[in-house]
């Protein structure tokens, strides 16, 4: 995945500032003990209406406040606010193109204390320009990781905390440091869970599978916007259970779905060659389809899709 380039502007508690401005102090919450919760939402370039249309608002709105309550990070933001930051800061930028923004709630006082008033917390949001990944096209290759996804009962994976991505880290790390371009991690069950920040899906015959959300996996909103189109636009058969490892190896298709990767092929696993070793079918069709969705703009039909500023 390419590096992120740095914009001249970030959303840091409540003003749009220039980047170099956004600092927090090295003993803080967020800083010592990996105290934030953040979300990643797309917004889709639509040139004949000269604005941005992201996707799921309310859904990744909602999912940052259940983050929040789990991890007690107290805050106010909303829909309506976190739209009002995204329409200035996506206006101060002037990108014209697809954008990848991350709300961000962090702690900055509070050690190990559920008492709101004994608690400092902040907010920031940058927005990155966001061109689609070679990789969507041509597939990429998995190692399945020595590193097991951390469960509920220890660091709940359904919680997107900063603090959970050191785990998936060092997935991606091993698969980097192996000449893979992904890493998928078993849960401590040995079934498949996910990879540093995708969703799995499987295609055996007429069926497409993902393992289930009780099996250490975020309940992924990209995961849930696919399977809703394998339903409805495909046609297809979606199986959310356990996945073992050796179908990983047998299966006719692999393809992984996340804000950033949105739909991309998996051509091998541990160097065995996905079905013909190339995009299948499934994949290519439910490609097409989340692209037709997410770059509707005003003809969406689906209810996914949030209008950003008019740029002028």
């Amino acid at each position: 995945m390419a590096e992120l380039s740095t914009p001249d502007h970030i959303w840091f508690d409540g003003a749009v500032r220039p980047w170099h401005e956004a600092r927090v102090h090295v003993w803080t919450e967020t800083v010592l003990r990996a105290a934030s919760v953040f979300e990643g939402l797309r917004g889709y370039w639509n040139p004949q209406e000269s604005r941005h249309y992201f996707v799921h608002l309310d859904r990744h709105v909602r999912r940052l406040h259940d983050s929040a309550k789990v991890t007690r990070i107290p805050h106010t933001l909303d829909e309506e606010t976190l739209l009002k930051a995204l329409s200035e800061l996506v206006s101060a930028l002037d990108y014209r193109e697809d954008i990848y923004a991350r709300p961000t709630l962090y702690l900055e006082k509070g050690r190990y204390t559920a008492d709101a008033s004994a608690m400092q917390a902040g907010f920031f949001m940058p927005v990155f320009p966001s061109p689609r990944e070679k990789t969507i096209d041509t597939g990429i290759t998995c190692l399945v990781s020595s590193w097991r996804r951390s469960g509920d009962d220890t660091a709940p994976p359904k919680v997107k905390a900063a603090a959970n991505y050191y785990n998936l880290r060092l997935a991606r790390l091993e698969a980097d440091t192996h000449g893979y371009g992904e890493a998928i991690l078993l849960n401590s069950a040995g079934k498949v869970a996910e990879t540093g920040g995708a969703s799995v899906f499987i295609v055996r015959g007429d069926t497409v599978v993902t393992p289930g959300i009780s099996e250490s996996i975020l309940d992924s909103i990209t995961r849930a916007s696919v399977i809703e189109l394998l339903r409805d636009s495909l046609g297809l058969r979606v199986e959310e259970r356990q996945v073992e490892r050796t179908e990983l190896y047998l299966s006719d298709e692999v393809f992984l779905t996340g804000t950033l990767c949105e739909v991309t092929p998996v051509v091998g696993v541990d160097g065995t060659p996905v079905g013909q070793g190339r995009p299948g079918p499934v994949t290519t069709a439910v490609q097409r389809a989340y692209y037709e969705a997410v770059q509707s703009g005003s003809a969406d039909t689906r209810g996914w899709l949030t209008a950003g500023p008019r740029l002028g």
